[in-house]
């Protein structure tokens, strides 16, 4: 048989279509297909996407806590409370908070002075110390003898690792013999009274270098310590 023949054959013959063939269906889901395993049902699926949707639920709630600022507190740098009120604002020097060393009283050119260091007093608080002192010399019954004042200066903080020197000299008394012994008082800006410095020595009473000039006292200004 030839090319021709065998294909005028094929041709002469009629497809199964023809003769009544009725093609099957798709299932329409996967639970009406043939290969699926006995006993499967919609419960499983069901329970997947309900599990979905949880999920999905509790990641928006936790990005909404983190936005909202009510997730726990990572890495803020924020100071407790306790720790912002363990240190109080800084205020005025009381006498109290103030620590005075002085040094031996010494002669120069005919006046007499010391040295007087000013700290912070042990178990104190840092504070602000007006930066005008006035210093004071009286007797032994109280009555002044002189007294004097620095310049305006600004204001210092004490804190417990400075300190400030102030230097005090007495010059040119032409009066009786005070009452001994004399003593040094310091008073800063807006204290209401000088203070009593323990001085190692007794105040010596600075010669007579004029007669018709009073006697001074100079006082210097915080300075700070060496």
């Amino acid at each position: 048989m030839s090319d021709n023949d065998l294909e005028q054959d094929l041709r002469s013959q009629r497809a199964p279509r023809e003769e009544g063939y009725n093609p099957t269906g798709l299932p329409m889901t996967l639970e009406d297909g043939p290969g699926r395993a006995p006993g499967f049902s919609r419960l499983p699926r069901a329970a997947m996407f309900a599990g979905v949707a949880i999920a999905g639920a509790l990641a928006v709630a936790l990005v909404a806590g983190i936005f909202s600022g009510s997730g726990p507190d990572v890495g803020s740098g924020s100071a407790s409370p306790s720790a912002a009120a363990s240190a109080p604002a800084v205020g005025d020097c009381a006498p109290m908070d103030v620590a005075f060393n002085a040094e031996p009283w010494g002669g120069a050119a005919g006046s007499r002075g010391t040295v007087v260091t000013v700290s912070l007093a042990d178990g104190r608080y840092p504070c602000a110390l007006g930066g005008r002192v006035a210093g004071l010399i009286s007797d032994a019954n109280g009555a002044v003898l002189v007294s004097g004042q620095s310049a305006a200066a600004a204001a210092v903080n004490l804190e417990p690792s400075g300190s400030f020197t102030v230097g005090v000299a007495w010059s040119n008394w032409c009066g009786a013999d005070p009452a001994a012994p004399a003593s040094l008082s310091l008073k800063f800006e807006g204290w209401a009274a000088a203070v009593p410095v323990n001085t190692p020595t007794d105040a010596p009473v600075p010669p007579c270098n004029g007669a018709g000039a009073p006697s001074s006292l100079s006082v210097t200004g915080l300075q700070p310590a060496p």
